[in-house]
């Protein structure tokens, strides 16, 4: 029903275009059919649009609260008299009418719709066919998984953490993170240039690491979202429009900038994330054997910028009215997943959670509250307690020179203790849970009490405990480290016999969700939902990793 929506819409839009009249076209199965073919909807976008429709009908039907409309969809008339005690079906009937249009709505804004690209929806004219590019995050949900592998993590104190870079023993500019899974192994990061692997010296490298900042790990952060939304998590490539990215970041309210300025400002980022390299100095353990050691380089991310617009006399597009990001995760990661069975490929599929309020913080403003909130939301996996010594997470986040100033300094010390506080106000006002410790953190020095502190309370503050936690409408992490396995070999299957519920049984008596089997075996969180729904068949091979994974009856 919603590629129908859609294709009307487009018919319209089309007509209106050509100075058509815009009528109500008849909308055939073979039109819908070759949209979605061309659009190629994600599984993600689907299943969230599933989820929210039965949110809202249980609220309907339970808590007689209505559904809402997005803005600029039209009111459908289907009922407008409806009563608040019609039965089930029909307000099923209702709802399934309504997202209909709000999924035309919202994939309308993911696709290019120039003229030329759709003469075949009116005519059947051959023509280039659409682009296709990922729905927007955060369409049903204020949260999205991303990937909280070291170097995934590393990536983003690189580009934070800009005072910790140096220059190497052979002159080249690199930023070393140790990992948090094992003393052995550290990730090691570099600056290239695009086009090539060459690793540049210092000089050269600074002016790119000047430019890292907020900008550039936000679109990070974005890109590792958009992985994990992928049916097959960091094998293949999507394209994304910078003018999603730019609602993502909350810059669609800005009337400071154009939109071809913003836009310019997203393939900025873009190329630096281009050019940052990384070097996984990866061990596995191998008991008493030798230990195998693997040193991988590549980029973080393959980017391809391509600009949208009028040429200028020199060539160049300085106004883009849009911008098409292709993102392909470094081939670092196909020699993590090649570890069939070790912590490196089990590494890339544990997660945490993005709010969406993260990327839409001013840094200018809220700063510290911003280099919080990243820090805790990739951090979760490895503490999940949550409880953190104030001066510690202070260092972790920002330079450790802040905090010694501030020792010295009773100004100085001042303006970090309301920065510290300012930071964990806004927190507060975002749904983040804190507690303050009553045996380290006293009333005198929590945020709000405007009573003089007597000398060494930054000391004390930087003593105290604090304990931070996401807001409550996102999930908790079900552990805090991906399980390993005991090595076994794969059950002989000589048929398959293994029904949808019996995985969703064998689900519950692991105590797994659907994400994080999905992580053990290679596949996106919608693939398994299909499983456990009867919407995909089960080959013998996965079988097999089932019966190897879950607890499943003969």
């Amino acid at each position: 029903m919603a590629l129908s929506h859609l294709a009307s819409e487009l018919y319209r839009r089309v007509a209106e275009q050509k100075g058509q009249e815009s009528t109500s076209p008849t909308v055939t199965d073979e039109v819908v059919n070759r949209l979605g073919d061309l659009l190629q909807v994600s599984e993600a976008f689907w299943k969230q649009q599933s989820q929210q429709f039965q949110r809202e009908l249980d609220d309907w039907v339970q808590r007689n609260k209505k559904p809402e409309l997005l803005p600029g969809v039209p009111e459908i008339d289907l009922n407008p008299s409806l009563p608040d005690d019609a039965d089930v079906d029909l307000k099923e009937s209702y709802l399934i009418s309504l997202f209909g249009f709000k999924a035309a709505h919202t994939l309308s804004s993911n696709i290019d719709i120039e003229l030329k690209k759709l003469n075949w929806l009116i005519d059947g004219t051959p023509s280039q066919p659409i682009l296709k590019t990922e729905s927007q995050l955060f369409q049903s949900e204020k949260f999205v998984p991303i990937p909280t592998a070291d170097p995934m993590v590393s990536s983003i104190a690189a580009q934070l953490r800009k005072d910790l870079w140096c220059q190497g023993s052979s002159g080249i500019a690199q930023f070393r993170h140790q990992t948090k899974t094992s003393s052995q192994n550290y990730i090691e990061h570099y600056i290239t240039t695009p086009g090539d692997i060459t690793m540049l010296p210092w000089e050269a490298a600074e002016q790119i690491i000047d430019k890292f900042g907020f900008n550039t790990v936000k679109l990070h952060l974005i890109f590792a979202a958009h992985t994990m939304q992928q049916r097959e998590p960091w094998k293949s490539s999507f394209t994304l429009k910078a003018s999603n990215i730019v609602k993502e970041l909350g810059w669609d309210r800005r009337t400071d900038l154009l939109l071809s300025q913003k836009l310019n400002e997203v393939a900025k980022a873009a190329y630096i994330l281009d050019c940052l390299v990384v070097k996984a100095v990866w061990i596995e353990s191998k008991g008493k054997k030798a230990a195998d050691a693997s040193t991988p380089v590549g980029r973080v991310w393959n980017v391809l910028i391509d600009l949208h617009g009028q040429l200028t006399l020199g060539g160049e597009i300085n106004q883009p009215g849009e911008v098409y990001i292709t993102v392909q995760p470094g081939l670092w990661t196909q020699h993590f997943l090649s570890k069939a069975g070790g912590t490196a490929k089990e590494a890339l599929y544990q997660f945490g959670w993005l709010a969406q309020e993260i990327l839409k913080m001013d840094p200018y403003h809220d700063e510290l509250a911003l280099r919080l909130a990243i820090h805790l939301a990739t951090d979760n996996r490895f503490h999940p307690s949550g409880r953190y010594q104030v001066g510690g997470l202070l260092e972790v986040v920002q330079p450790r020179l802040i905090v010694d100033m501030a020792r010295s300094d009773r100004r100085r010390a001042y303006d970090l203790k309301q920065n510290w506080d300012n930071a964990l106000k806004l927190l507060t006002q975002l749904g983040w849970r804190i507690e303050f410790d009553p045996q380290t953190y006293p009333e005198l020095l929590r945020p709000g009490n405007d009573a003089r502190k007597p000398r060494g309370y930054l000391d004390k503050l930087l003593m105290a405990e604090v304990t931070i936690r996401q807001p409550s409408s996102i999930p908790e992490l079900t552990t805090t480290q991906a399980e390993v396995l005991e090595t076994q070999e794969l059950p002989s299957i000589s048929e398959v016999t293994l029904t949808s519920e019996q995985i969703k049984q064998g689900l519950k008596a692991k105590g797994w969700n659907q994400a994080k089997l999905a992580g053990f075996l290679g596949v996106s969180q919608p693939f398994i939902s299909q499983l456990v729904n009867g919407r995909r068949a089960v080959t013998l091979e996965l079988e097999a990793r089932l019966r190897q994974l879950l607890p499943l009856p003969n």
